[in-house]
């Protein structure tokens, strides 16, 4: 993994999409709102999910061989996401 200065010389930027949703109500967290976040790092995508009200959630990684498919999979996850009925809250 690159440093910041690395990161920053070769011209690599983060990227964070935050995605949220009304839970459902179906386990009993009716009026809740969950929070799906997609961090892309260089070839790596970092996705974290659970109850905005909530500190602690699960996290999963992914890593890719090129900084292209990284973006790809991160587009295409918000996508499904935005379809499941999440709303884009926050992209930088």
């Amino acid at each position: 993994m690159l440093n910041y200065k690395q990161r920053f010389s070769e011209g690599i930027k983060m990227e964070k999409i935050v995605l949220v949703s009304a839970s459902t109500g179906e386990r009993g967290q009716d009026g809740k709102k969950k929070v799906y976040e997609i961090v892309i790092d260089g070839n790596r995508v970092v996705m974290s999910w659970g109850k905005a009200e909530e500190t602690r959630r699960q996290t999963k990684r992914e890593w890719f061989t090129d900084n292209r498919f990284a973006k790809m999979f991160a587009e295409d996850k918000m996508y499904e996401k935005m379809n499941k009925g999440y709303a884009l809250a926050f992209r930088a």
